[in-house]
């Protein structure tokens, strides 16, 4: 009997070792699919982190070229004002025409207030 007992003892370790290793198996397969879980979610944060710094590259240049275009357009404005008070002052542009070397020019005054030349 002591044989039977053996054997007996035998198949009861064999089938305690089975549902060990079943239980390791789907535990490792369990820890498989929430590393590939994860590796995907970290794959999809690469992809958003990516487009965020594409996106943050086309703002930038943007900016830039806003900037650029502000800066331009200061120095037309800068223009515009020297342009502007120089016809403001009708004795700056016109001084020169009304001494000239004929001294025939006549200075009168337009409808619209600024003054031109006739020659008599």
């Amino acid at each position: 009997m002591a044989a039977g007992g053996a054997a007996d003892a035998q198949a009861r370790f064999g089938h305690s070792v089975k549902g060990l290793l079943t239980e390791k198996v789907t535990s490792c397969g369990t820890d498989v699919i929430a590393l590939t879980k994860q590796v995907l979610k970290g794959s999809r944060s690469a992809e958003l982190l990516g487009q965020a710094a594409r996106n943050m590259v086309m703002q930038e240049d943007a900016i830039l070229h806003s900037e650029d275009s502000l800066r331009k357009m200061a120095i037309i404005t800068t223009h515009l004002q020297y342009h502007s008070s120089k016809l403001s002052r009708p004795w700056s542009w016109n001084f020169p025409a009304l001494f000239s070397s004929t001294g025939k020019k006549q200075f009168r005054r337009t409808l619209s207030g600024r003054q031109t030349f006739r020659t008599s």
